[in-house]
């Protein structure tokens, strides 16, 4: 169990706020909460451990509206949390909509249930 009794002399537990990536949203207290992306932004590398597939799945994703500024767009995709192809595209797909030029490299090949190789 963490922390152990030797950990607690050098950890600090802080809380961390969630934010929603897209729009504004209510909090727990019905206060206003901002967004991860706002306007200004124009280089995003999302990281968010295997969140980053809601986040493009979402309909937001696929809106240019929802990218703000935004015009470089980086992400690591890890087919060991996901592992369908067709979802693969799905979220490359939306980002297509939203205008971005999609690249990708990988090691290896798939097949997946469309009979597609990548």
């Amino acid at each position: 169990k963490l922390p152990s009794e030797s950990q607690k002399a050098f950890l600090e537990r802080i809380s961390v706020k969630c934010v929603p990536f897209f729009g504004f949203r209510k909090g727990e207290e019905n206060e206003i909460v901002k967004p991860a992306l706002v306007p200004g932004v124009t280089f995003v590398k999302l990281d968010c451990e295997g969140s980053e597939i809601d986040i493009l799945l979402s309909h937001a994703a696929s809106q240019e509206s929802s990218w703000l500024d935004v015009t470089h767009f980086v992400m690591e995709w890890s087919f060991t949390k996901e592992r369908r192809g067709s979802v693969f595209r799905t979220a490359m797909s939306n980002l297509r909509e939203a205008g971005f030029e999609v690249f990708y490299q990988g090691m290896g090949s798939w097949w997946d249930a469309a009979n597609v190789m990548w």
